[in-house]
């Protein structure tokens, strides 16, 4: 039973989405750009570069489509994930007690936010095609065609609908609280390539951390102990690290920073994100 597609596909991405009743669906695994089809044939396109949740997410778009009855994996291999041999394990083996994908080569290819009913719909429902490591449009869309002439029509099954994960509104962070152990002001200094957190206590310097990464620095304040333990600990230490995350790319894109401010990009530093994909 095909069901209602207008929906569809339920999970957000920066996919591109064709004809919602082609059979084929494709994934360019850690390809990004160049993979170009004639979308009137193909249902849906993507990246997808991990083993769990990139697949995860895959699955249910397709289990929610049962049109899709091939997945033809092309383009780069996704280095230490190996994804396309994951699809091709989990339509072999399926998944063990703790949902691993059984025979898949990647560090961590567990699916854990599918139930096994989900798995094995997909499983039943797709073939995955191994077209590693193509890239060229043409050969892939000769293997788009072929397929289509092989089209066996519409999986016959009850409609799958995917549920929707609780949505919850964000809220600002409620009345400023002091940290015991002092506040940090940031700052870039373009001479030097530096990012600076000037760490202050009862109003006083007490010491300057200086480094070329957000993850640089704000591991330094970790490992030294400077966020207090009180209230709002995980508010200001997500500040922080948010504070110095546009540090370092106002400093790595010639930007004005200014602590608390909105980065404004330059509109010739702003690079056109042509991606799409399946998992964020």
């Amino acid at each position: 039973m095909a069901g209602d597609l207008k929906k569809w596909p339920p999970l957000e991405g920066r996919y591109k989405v064709g004809n919602v009743k082609s059979a084929v669906a494709v994934c360019t695994n850690a390809t990004v750009a160049g993979i170009d089809l004639d979308m009137e044939k193909v249902s849906i396109i993507g990246k997808c570069v991990t083993e769990n949740i990139g697949i995860e997410k895959i699955i249910q778009n397709i289990v929610s489509n049962p049109h899709i009855r091939f997945l033809i994996l092309c383009g780069k291999v996704s280095k230490g994930h190996f994804v396309s041999q994951a699809f091709i394990s989990l339509k072999k083996n399926g998944v063990d007690e703790k949902k691993r994908i059984i025979g898949a080569k990647g560090n961590i290819p567990f699916l854990r936010s599918v139930n096994k009913d989900i798995i094995e719909r997909f499983r039943k429902q797709v073939a995955p095609i191994d077209l590693m490591p193509e890239e060229n449009p043409s050969r892939i869309m000769e293997k788009v065609n072929s397929y289509l002439k092989q089209n066996p029509g519409p999986f016959d099954g009850k409609p799958i609908e995917i549920k929707e994960v609780e949505e919850i509104e964000a809220r600002s962070c409620p009345d400023f609280v002091i940290d015991p152990k002092g506040f940090f002001v940031i700052s870039i200094e373009r001479k030097r390539k530096k990012i600076i957190a000037e760490h202050y206590q009862d109003s006083k310097l007490m010491r300057k951390i200086i480094g070329d990464s957000a993850e640089g620095i704000s591991k330094t304040i970790a490992n030294l102990d400077l966020i207090g333990d009180f209230k709002q600990t995980r508010e200001h230490s997500m500040y922080l690290a948010r504070e110095l995350q546009k540090a370092e790319i106002a400093l790595k894109n010639d930007l004005d920073y200014e602590q608390g401010s909105e980065l404004i990009l330059k509109k010739e530093s702003v690079k056109q994100d042509n991606e799409y994909d399946w998992f964020d």
